[in-house]
């Protein structure tokens, strides 16, 4: 840095040294990454009830719609969709291709949370030849007032992802559908998938299954604010927070996952995180049947710096302050594979190659332990 400070800066010199340093960062980011194989043995989804269909059956039909235009590209616009329905108004963004397709990909937001890393996903595969659309989330269920009410507003998730995709198949013609969901956004995207078979292929980051107990061990500072606004309000104890949890919650993917095929899902798990603690994710895992599994070295919060989400000089995306597009490129891959699309980018390419060796020592751990 002094050497730059004290003389004319070179472009070619500084391209050069990004260039390395880029190289370094990859190398010693990928040796923090272990792919575990689909698992052998495996039969398929278990069959879904009828109990469930009812349980999860929807007023279907929607009222009239109103459609926005926020963004304009040479290949795609992004069009705000604001949806009637029985549910109330539904807000959807939908990253639109100029090419006709009949596949979708839902990025799904965190659970009453921000849209900017679903925004980021949608856009991410739709500039890479995916149709892609965000259903907004409302935080009705971080309010104590409807704690009584989360099993009711969970179910209402799952009832509106469901009258949306009938949306889009009868007005935009969409016949495949696959999501991708990070933290709050994965563990809903397991339970809509679980629950409905439309939605296909699935990529899961950094989610667990057994929610009660999840919300117990998460170190998250979100879930401890709640629990004790609840406790506050209800003039209940931390045992019987859990205790009504227990009684009221069944839309949780430690019921729905087992009916998710394994070969048409992705996952990727943070080792040390503590915000959707890993051996929640491990049973997530088991519940859908031992997909592909991605393990990374680091936490709940740390797994960003395997994607390119932040950027150093927005909005131009080559440059991000991490410039590894791991999770999306594989992700990407999948989608691919999936969709029936039989192009592979040079990313996945290269990062194949470093992970080969690692690859290779964990299929054979996997062969032997099943």
């Amino acid at each position: 840095m002094i050497f730059l400070a004290n003389r004319k800066l070179n472009p070619a010199l500084l391209r050069r040294v990004l260039v390395h340093l880029s190289f370094l960062f990859v190398f010693f980011s990928l040796s923090a990454c272990a792919l575990i194989p689909q698992g052998f043995g495996y039969t398929g989804p278990e069959p879904r009830t009828e109990e469930i269909e009812k349980y999860y059956s929807y007023e279907a039909g929607y009222g009239d719609y109103l459609q926005q235009t926020l963004k304009v590209e040479r290949d795609y616009r992004v069009t705000r969709i604001e949806l009637e329905s029985a549910y109330g108004l539904i807000v959807i963004d939908y990253f639109q291709r100029n090419e006709k397709s009949e596949n979708l990909i839902f990025a799904m937001p965190i659970l009453g949370g921000s849209n900017l890393f679903a925004n980021y996903i949608a856009e991410y595969m739709c500039k890479r030849g995916f149709d892609a659309a965000v259903v907004h989330r409302d935080a009705q269920f971080k309010r104590p007032e409807n704690f009584e009410r989360i099993e009711e507003l969970f179910r209402d998730n799952v009832k509106k992802d469901r009258l949306v995709m009938d949306f889009f198949e009868a007005e935009f013609e969409k016949r495949e559908f696959g999501s991708f969901g990070i933290s709050r956004g994965a563990i809903n995207a397991a339970i809509t998938a679980g629950v409905d078979p439309r939605l296909k292929y699935n990529v899961l980051a950094i989610g667990g299954a057994d929610l009660v107990n999840l919300f117990r061990d998460s170190k998250e500072h979100g879930i401890k604010k709640y629990r004790r606004r609840v406790m506050k309000k209800y003039d209940i104890t931390e045992d019987e927070f859990y205790g009504r949890l227990e009684y009221s919650v069944r839309t949780d993917p430690k019921y729905l996952a087992k009916h998710i095929d394994a070969r048409n899902t992705l996952m990727f798990l943070a080792l040390f995180d503590q915000a959707v603690p890993v051996k929640y994710g491990l049973k997530l895992k088991r519940r859908i049947g031992h997909p592909t599994t991605v393990f990374l070295v680091g936490s709940h919060y740390s797994t960003i710096a395997f994607t390119q989400f932040v950027r150093l000089a927005p909005p131009i995306e080559e440059l991000c302050i991490f410039p590894l597009d791991f999770i999306e490129t594989e992700s990407l891959a999948f989608y691919r594979e999936k969709f029936g699309d039989d192009s592979i980018g040079f990313r996945h390419i290269v990062f194949s190659v470093f992970q080969a060796p690692i690859k290779a020592v964990a299929g054979i751990v996997s062969w032997l332990s099943d």
